[in-house]
């Protein structure tokens, strides 16, 4: 934490300063008050402040005079002035006597101050000098340390060096790994807003770091932690993280390690490569170290139709052992390679893809379904490791096959009923699979199977039942032209109407009315 020292006559501008900024979480603690310059600078002496924030006109000692005995006693203190629209000519004074910067007092920006003090803290960082009361509170600086080499701030080697030096680091950025740790208890209790939880992991992390000079530990934030290796017996160090992590606070360790590392420049490329090994070793749960060389460069290979079709097979039928059985396999290529998690969270979807497919045939959408609060897609894109998106494909399949289940009970089938409906009223009409379909929102193929399974016949087959029956009640009718019934019944072609015809009853339609008149003539004997 960078210490922070407020210096101001007035109690409620001392409050409201303290108040306008969340002061920890930006890495930053007030540790005192003044209420004039001589407080002050006692305060100083005492507390050993890192900013002072300073008031102009105080009584006994003022803001100017405070900051004038500050530099003739080379203080190592950053200051900031507070003051009022009328006070330039004392705040060009001010700044005189090392001032950083000015805030006015009576229209404080949060912002505006912030942006300041984190501007004297990124010159900390390098100015700061070796002490032990500064390594006790540099957690802060190291994370910063860490950034602006990723930002390529510093200009040389030999900067690096200093800072290193002036952060009593025991490291060299040449012949290293880094090494990328999270305890399983930040994934699950999300303990980036437990500050009494991460100072507990750092602190044993520290104190293992500490025993083998060449090894340093760097907070990363909500990314857990880092670790700098570059002398000594990795494996040890690790072993012994692992065991005090399990014994003091209660959790296992992820561990993923780059390649090693030459040069300071390579530092960037070490982050990625360590960032990358820590995602396999959460998703695949590890106990091991996973290091970056160890990772499939390949692609994952596409499952075969085949398996796709089986699967969607197993699905349609509500076989949910075979449908299990089969995705199984397809999961079986994730589980014996060491892939990327962005690259199996794809392959995934693509199995989920096929469970679309399947539940859109039963006019079911997966990403309507309700699964534990959310749709598939959504529940695995949130989850952490393949045993968890294994187990929840496990769910769904069980879930989708007792769904479509429920569809493949004789009688149920509401579709099929609409169908026979439609049928019926618009036998007269150019109908087809494929309109009927689009009716009952399912594909041909997939209507063509439940029809022929719950009828005993196809579609066109009932089609045309249909229209022969009404063909041969308008026949009846001694009045009725056959090419007028051909029309009545959905035939646009007579001749094509009367080989359906003859090819449904064993006669023509012309044969049909004859006999019917031969009927009637008899009748009336």
């Amino acid at each position: 934490m960078i210490k922070v020292l407020i210096a101001d006559d007035e109690t409620l501008v001392r409050a409201g300063i303290k108040a306008v900024l969340p002061w920890e979480e930006n890495g930053f603690e007030v540790i005192g008050e003044a209420w004039n310059g001589e407080d002050a600078y006692n305060k100083i002496l005492t507390l050993k402040p890192d900013i002072l924030i300073t008031d102009i006109k105080m009584p006994k000692v003022d803001g100017i005079t405070l900051l004038k005995k500050i530099k003739e006693q080379n203080i190592p203190i950053k200051s900031i002035i507070l003051s009022c629209f009328d006070d330039f000519d004392l705040v060009r004074e001010g700044m005189k006597y090392g001032a950083k910067d000015y805030i006015l007092k009576l229209s404080i920006e949060p912002e505006q101050l912030l942006a300041v003090l984190n501007e004297i803290k990124e010159e900390l960082l390098v100015a700061k000098p070796k002490s032990e009361e500064f390594v006790l509170y540099n957690q802060d600086f190291r994370y910063l340390f860490v950034k602006k080499i990723l930002k390529h701030e510093f200009l040389s080697e030999e900067q690096i060096k200093n800072v290193i030096h002036n952060l009593g680091l025991s490291i060299s950025l040449h012949h290293y790994k880094l090494v990328q740790l999270l305890p399983e208890q930040k994934i699950i209790n999300n303990t980036d807003q437990n500050k009494q939880g991460d100072t507990l992991i750092y602190n044993i992390l520290d104190q293992i770091c500490k025993r083998q000079p060449g090894n340093e530990i760097i907070p990363l934030e909500k990314e857990g932690f880092l670790v700098i290796h570059s002398k000594g017996s990795w494996k040890n160090i690790r072993t012994q993280i692992s065991a005090s992590m399990k014994e003091y606070a209660n959790t296992r360790v992820y561990f993923g390690s780059s390649q090693l590392l030459n040069d300071y420049q390579d530092f960037e490329s070490g982050m990625r490569q360590s960032k990358k090994a820590l995602e396999c070793s959460v998703f695949y749960n590890r106990t091991e170290e996973t290091e970056y060389q160890n990772i499939c460069s390949s692609s994952i290979p596409a499952f075969s139709y085949q398996k796709e079709q089986e699967l969607y097979q197993a699905l349609l039928s509500a076989s949910k052992e075979r449908a299990w059985e089969v995705c199984g396999q397809m999961l079986k290529t994730l589980k014996e390679n060491l892939y990327p998690p962005a690259e199996c969270f794809s392959y995934i979807m693509e199995i989920l893809d096929v469970y679309r497919r399947a539940g859109r045939d039963y006019n079911i959408s997966i990403r309507a379904t309700d699964f534990c609060g959310k749709n598939i897609y959504e529940y695995i894109k949130n989850l952490h490791t393949l045993q968890e998106c294994e187990k929840a494909l496990y769910d769904f399949t069980e879930k989708l096959t007792a769904d479509i289940q429920k569809f493949c009970i004789p009688g149920e089938r509401d579709e099929i009923l609409s169908v026979k409906e439609y049928v019926k009223l618009h036998y007269n009409e150019n109908i087809d699979l494929n309109t009927a379909a689009k009716l009952v929102n399912i594909s041909p193929s997939h209507l063509s199977s439940l029809f022929k399974k719950e009828t005993g016949k196809n579609f066109s087959s009932y089609l045309t039942e249909v229209r022969m029956k009404e063909a041969k009640r308008l026949l009846k009718n001694p009045h009725a032209m056959i090419y007028e019934v051909a029309e009545q019944t959905g035939y646009a072609n007579s001749g094509y109407f009367g080989k359906a015809f003859k090819k449904f009853y064993g006669i023509t339609p012309e044969e049909y009315k004859k006999n019917m008149k031969k009927k009637e003539d008899v009748s009336k004997l």
